[in-house]
């Protein structure tokens, strides 16, 4: 009975600082507890409040930034409507300018609640759908044409080497991948630059592969351009309708399918992504 009461006041203490956790420590002290059983439990409950707060911080960030850029396209049609509506005399190109620019900003704010919408998916692991064979190369083409009025108006020139090749994915999940991949390349290739897309079955899997004349991303914002709402350039990014969350849905896509994305990039390259799909 003894034995049962000196190991219970361990476990009392552990319970207490527990209470404690949030309000008066950042962290338990596992040396804090005579026994081993106590102070792996300590160190487990350490690991997952650090997890707790991390996704704190992130979801705090995400809502602030989601909030900052969902307010710049309300603030543009709020301004247009206000000018429309007003007892100002307007000349015909000034109110079709107007209702152009609402336009365009309703667009842009319906791309971004839709990757807004689509990144919280991804990242929280909710199932997209069932799999089943997609045909990877329809899909790229079929992006491809989608933009084929940009690729002419800014007279690039694209270079597709593609494999016919099928793989047991979520179809919605991989037109976002490769979509957001193509749309970055298209809008970031310099006028009369080149884009270059090669797709083939490998040993290990599917290997989608496209390199853009784009400028090349200095190494040391390499690693953060899979983040959301990033932006190398923010104002280039606007101009082009960028949302700053297609490479982080990229990269979630990518996961959800256990891949790997590589991002390479200088002078000689240009901007090279390689996306491996596992069969």
């Amino acid at each position: 009975m003894k034995k049962r009461l000196m190991r219970a006041a361990p476990i009392a203490q552990l319970k207490d600082d527990l209470m404690h956790l949030s309000t008066m420590w950042p962290s338990l002290n596992p040396d804090d507890y005579p026994y081993e059983e106590l102070r792996e439990i300590a160190r487990k409950i350490n690991d997952l409040t650090v997890e707790s707060r991390n996704a704190a911080l992130l979801r705090r960030d995400f809502f602030a930034n989601a909030s900052h850029e969902l307010k710049t396209p309300v603030t543009a049609i709020k301004g247009s409507a206000e000018l429309l509506r007003a007892d100002v005399p307007l000349e015909e190109s000034q109110q079709r300018e107007l209702l152009q620019r609402i336009e365009a900003e309703a667009e842009r704010l319906h791309n971004l609640i839709n990757d807004i919408i689509m990144i919280n998916r991804l990242e929280s692991g909710e199932p997209a759908g069932e799999k089943e064979p997609v045909n990877l190369d329809e899909i790229v083409r079929a992006c491809v044409d989608e933009l084929r009025g940009k690729i002419q108006q800014n007279r690039l020139r694209v270079d597709l080497d593609l494999e016919a090749v099928s793989l047991l994915a979520n179809r919605k999940n991989i037109y976002e991948l490769l979509g957001n991949l193509i749309v970055n390349a298209v809008n970031y290739t310099p006028p009369g630059g080149r884009v270059e897309m090669h797709l083939r079955m490998g040993a290990q899997g599917v290997i989608f592969s496209i390199r853009n004349d784009g400028e090349p991303i200095p190494p040391g914002h390499q690693a953060r351009m899979f983040e959301r709402f990033y932006r190398l350039d923010a104002g280039r990014s606007k101009s082009v309708g960028g949302t700053g969350l297609g490479l982080a849905i990229v990269k979630h896509a990518v996961e959800s399918h256990g891949g790997t994305i590589r991002l390479e990039s200088d002078e000689r390259v240009g901007v090279l992504f390689t996306v491996m799909l596992p069969i």
